[in-house]
């Protein structure tokens, strides 16, 4: 279906929580069998379940789960970013297809979790949470969808995120913050992506250089390369305008389906806004046909939608590989993608 009809499909926000509670310590996967099996890449993947990573400043721990190549070696890394409500057990097909392509992939758990809770959210906030997301953003309660909304929008929860992903950055260069001897000995800290999905797509566009009216109160960490945005928002809400995606000037991707809508009920076509608005030069958006808000983490060989999963996470390793390895023929073959993707396709991928 195209990108136009969308708008006459039901709303959905279906927003990816974790179901279980992650065990300690760490394991390694059999060979290339513990990467996804029609998409995984040359390298054998490691694990590390779960790391505690005590923020004193904050008196915040941020569990954080990292997937990597169990090869010794340096690596780039990608830092992943849930969705509201999520925890670091979201997405974790996609970060074991990048590792198993030589990439390290960090998962933190953020202030919004429903697995992992963070203390200093009030109680009834986290009720609100606790009965929308039940309800896998189908309420037809209105009152409870307008006070999702509001928390949304609330500079809390960003500045927070924000905190994390800088916290992770000085881990990776102090071992004493928590940081598993595994990741430290393969991430390349000078070659990092930032990505996220949902509430994570927004935490990816503000790193990636958008501007939020008013500006956030934590600092913006720096020194990414390049950026993925899953189920990212546009302009109206959540601190962002027309001019706000001016400032993302590295190469960025943007990703939504045909039956991504959002928690107001916004259409496919706003979350591609900020590709839209941002300055051109190594820009790219890429639509899922049929994908729904909680459909882009499938896993490898899914009967449904393995398929279409497959080649958008094809686009994003080409994507990684351009900028975070520097290959050039990889960009030189995203683009030849995206110069004859058709709307009807599958997966449609532009350029700009």
């Amino acid at each position: 279906m195209a990108l136009r009809d969308a708008t006459i499909l039901a709303r959905r926000d279906l927003l990816a929580l974790a179901a279980t509670l992650p065990l300690a310590g760490r394991a390694f996967a059999d060979a290339p069998k513990g990467a996804p099996g029609p998409e995984a890449g040359p390298f054998e993947i490691g694990t590390v379940e779960r790391m505690n990573l005590v923020d004193a400043a904050r008196g915040r721990t941020i569990a954080t789960r990292a997937f990597h190549p169990a090869k010794p070696g340096r690596y780039p890394l990608i830092v992943f970013s849930h969705g509201f409500g999520g925890s670091l057990n979201t997405f974790n097909n996609t970060g074991k297809v990048w590792a198993s392509h030589g990439y390290v992939v960090l998962h933190p758990s953020h202030s919004d979790s429903m697995l992992l809770p963070d203390p200093k959210v009030p109680p009834a906030d986290a009720e609100v949470m606790r009965r929308y997301l039940a309800t896998r953003g189908q309420t037809r309660d209105r009152d409870l969808q307008t006070a999702f909304v509001k928390l949304l929008d609330d500079p809390f929860f960003i500045d927070s995120r924000l905190r994390d992903v800088g916290f992770l950055l000085h881990a990776l260069k102090d071992p004493k913050l928590g940081l598993d001897p595994a990741v430290l000995s393969r991430a390349d800290t000078a070659k990092l992506g930032m990505s996220g999905h949902s509430f994570g797509g927004y935490t990816t566009l503000v790193l990636a250089g958008s501007k939020l009216s008013p500006a956030p109160a934590a600092p913006i960490p720096t020194g990414f390369s390049g950026f993925i945005g899953m189920s990212g928002q546009g302009p109206g809400r959540m601190a962002l305008n027309d001019d706000s995606f001016k400032g993302i000037v590295k190469p960025y991707m943007a990703t939504t389906g045909t039956r991504d809508f959002g928690a107001a009920g916004e259409t496919p076509q706003w979350r591609l806004k900020p590709y839209d608005l941002c300055p051109p030069g190594r820009k790219y958006a890429a639509v899922v046909q049929g994908f729904r808000h909680g459909d882009f983490d499938p896993p490898p060989g899914d009967p449904e939608m393995g398929a279409r999963a497959a080649t958008l996470r094809k686009y994003q390793l080409q994507f990684w590989d351009s900028v975070l390895k520097a290959d050039k023929g990889e960009e030189a073959a995203l683009a030849s993608e995206a110069q004859g993707s058709k709307e009807t396709d599958p997966v449609w991928l532009r350029t700009r």
